[in-house]
């Protein structure tokens, strides 16, 4: 999730700093031989910083932040947590801000070591700008520090998720400019690229899963952005003739009748396993699971098999929603407003 490169423990090396799909922050040291092994960051009692929602290696499987009586709760509710190292506090060493796929919020956990020896609290302080809480539309998808409006100050660029799969709205690109002298307070947000509705016929947009950062492209001294993600459009199609009119109906029918057998089909196969497991351990489990559900993958590929050829013939007829990775350059038009 939106790795970024920072020196993390002042030693004069570049470390990289990333959140990732477990619900945690990671960092892979810097080396004269290159980058080390991914580490999990963890806060001053050596225990792992997550939001909320997280995937629990012991136990294996997704779980959630708990604390007990007198303890700071946790915040948030996504695991895949974007994050990034800033001196926040401007007290010389550098802080971790978290966002929060689930709930569009920022955080911050205080550096409460140093800036050779990082010591990170235990609390999810959640992020203000302009006076409310800080959010950025469609969950946070990435965010970069950088200097937007040229006036000395490191402002917050954070850019959306947005519905990654289906036809709900899609993320859009956001500054948030730092007001504060020495410590951070970030405005309002500016909106760079609005979130998107999905309505274009062509790949005329970043979507979905927007992963945005700002360079000089062409020289002419501001910051212009770059934008990776998902478009999703709706190629126009003919007009159709009594005969495909009534072909689409059919199709429709086919592919919704198809994919409820296959919901059908695992339903049988999670029901089955409920039975057999009686008395199992979880190895023993997993393996009759495996058992039961090759058993019946013969079924199921025949059923892909015509859902797929359907779904061909209907795209032919009405096409579908498309959905494609690109990225976008978009040049900043209005120059830096301080200097």
């Amino acid at each position: 999730m939106s790795p970024q490169f920072v020196d993390f423990d002042a030693d004069g090396k570049l470390d990289i700093v990333a959140g990732i799909f477990d619900g945690s922050p990671h960092l892979s040291r810097g080396t004269d031989k290159g980058f080390g092994a991914p580490e999990q960051i963890l806060d001053r009692d050596g225990r792992r910083i997550v939001l909320d929602q997280f995937w629990n290696f012991d136990t294996k499987k997704w779980d959630r932040a708990t604390r007990k009586a007198g303890e700071p709760l946790q915040l948030g509710g996504g695991h895949a947590t974007s994050a990034i190292a800033w001196d926040w506090d401007g007290d010389g060493d550098l802080d971790l801000l978290l966002g929060d796929h689930a709930s569009d919020h920022v955080y911050l956990r205080r550096n409460e070591g140093t800036a050779q020896v990082p010591a990170f609290g235990k609390d999810n302080e959640e992020l203000q700008a302009g006076g409310a809480p800080l959010l950025v539309p469609g969950t946070v998808a990435t965010l970069r520090v950088l200097d937007w409006n040229g006036d000395g100050k490191p402002d917050l660029l954070a850019s959306g998720m947005g519905d990654a799969f289906q036809d709900g709205p899609g993320g859009g690109v956001y500054v948030f400019l730092n007001t504060g002298d020495a410590t951070t307070v970030l405005g309002a947000p500016i909106t760079l690229v609005p979130r998107s509705t999905k309505s274009d016929d062509q790949p005329t947009r970043p979507d979905a899963g927007l992963y945005a950062d700002a360079f000089d492209l062409d020289g002419d001294g501001d910051l212009d952005l770059v934008v990776g993600g998902y478009s999703h459009w709706t190629p126009k199609g003919a007009a159709l003739d009594e005969a495909q009119q009534q072909r689409v109906a059919v199709l429709q029918v086919a592919i919704a009748t198809q994919e409820a057998r296959l919901q059908q089909l695992q339903a049988e196969v999670v029901a089955a396993h409920d039975k057999a497991r009686v008395g199992l351990d979880e190895e023993q489990a997993n393996k009759k699971y495996s058992e039961l559900y090759k058993a019946r993958q013969p079924e199921r590929s025949e059923i892909q098999k015509q859902l797929q050829a359907g779904k061909a013939e209907l795209d032919s007829l009405v096409p579908a929603v498309r959905r494609e990775s690109f990225v976008w350059y978009y040049e900043n038009l209005a120059g830096r407003t301080a200097r």
